[in-house]
């Protein structure tokens, strides 16, 4: 069945005036049960997934209207001792859910974006033939709701040790790196890489780097990297962000170590493209991201002390 635009716009305008304004209605909820999710998240194989899955928690999105434009259906996270299942609502009647399903085993990196009330989550994890990526617009709001069966998930996801061990929370050479940051990035290291039973290693922080090339023209400078720590704990790299030219919110990845099989450095005019290659089974992906030279250099020393794998390429190693 063919969809015209016209038809589209008119359905997507009719739902905008159906999303919650203000309330609670406007907040994320955490169900019971299966049979409390909305009808539009209902169907046989959902049904079918709550017979042979136990699940734990049931998180509920309503419609929201993202960024100020962007509409987002209904949604529900509904996590498992072994993974998440993700249900996004179709905008037509009587059409059953998307259902994305990640295995806690296959994970290959995950991401948060918290700036002001905008939330996203994306997930990356091996799939049947290819990685499958699950995203999730959310109000902010939620994130104390989702925080801790996302947290769950991470150590689910992370190689099990025979002996489990108390660590200590930083080791010397973190604890004498985290004296150095900025405040604000004393804090997102103590609230998002301090995951249960992790020892903070080594970490880098650059600041943000902006065009400045025409000291005429100060007032219409440009970012061009953003304040960024890349942090090694046990068992994963975390990186923290801040949005380009935003200084509200935080962005982080939880990028698992026993995923990572090398890092690549490229020169890029003022900066250089750090790119963080990731296998699970025989599927592979990447993350990539712009760091100073100076920040390359000292990350590359890090990385290499703790026995992984580093690869410096020309600028025109793509061409």
């Amino acid at each position: 069945m063919t969809i015209s635009t016209n038809n589209l716009d008119k359905r997507l305008a009719q739902l905008k005036k159906e999303v919650p304004t203000r309330g609670m209605e406007r907040h994320p909820s955490v169900l019971g049960n299966i049979s409390d999710l909305p009808e539009e998240l209902r169907s046989p194989t959902v049904t079918a997934l709550a017979v042979s899955e136990a699940i734990q928690i049931i998180i509920a999105f309503p419609p929201q209207i993202h960024r100020g434009w962007t509409y987002v259906p209904k949604q529900a996270l509904l996590f498992t001792p072994n993974g998440v299942i993700h249900l996004l609502a179709s905008i037509w009647p009587d059409r059953e859910p998307q259902v994305t399903r990640v295995n806690s085993s296959g994970i290959l990196y995950l991401k948060v974006t918290l700036l002001l009330l905008y939330g996203f989550l994306e997930i990356v994890a091996q799939g049947h033939s290819s990685p499958t990526q699950l995203g999730v617009e959310f109000n902010a709001v939620a994130w104390e709701c989702l925080s801790r069966p996302l947290y769950r998930l991470l150590q689910a996801a992370k190689a099990p040790t025979a002996i489990l061990t108390e660590r200590p929370a930083y080791s010397p050479t973190g604890q004498q790196a985290l004296g150095k940051l900025p405040l604000k990035f004393v804090n997102g290291v103590k609230i998002y890489c301090q995951l249960p039973g992790e020892e903070l290693e080594d970490l880098v922080f650059q600041p943000g780097l902006w065009n400045t090339s025409n000291r005429w023209l100060l007032w219409f400078r440009k970012p061009i990297t953003a304040n960024t720590l890349l942090s090694i704990t046990s068992n994963y790299l975390v990186i923290i962000q801040e949005e380009l030219g935003v200084a509200q919110g935080w962005i982080v990845s939880y990028i698992l170590r026993n995923r990572i099989v090398g890092m690549q450095s490229r020169p890029h005019g003022l900066w250089n493209e750090l790119t963080v290659q990731l296998k699970q089974g025989d599927q592979t992906a990447e993350c990539k991201l712009p760091l100073r030279r100076e920040s390359i250099e000292t990350w590359r020393w890090q990385w290499i002390q703790h026995d992984g794998q580093w690869q410096d390429l020309p600028a025109d190693a793509e061409k």
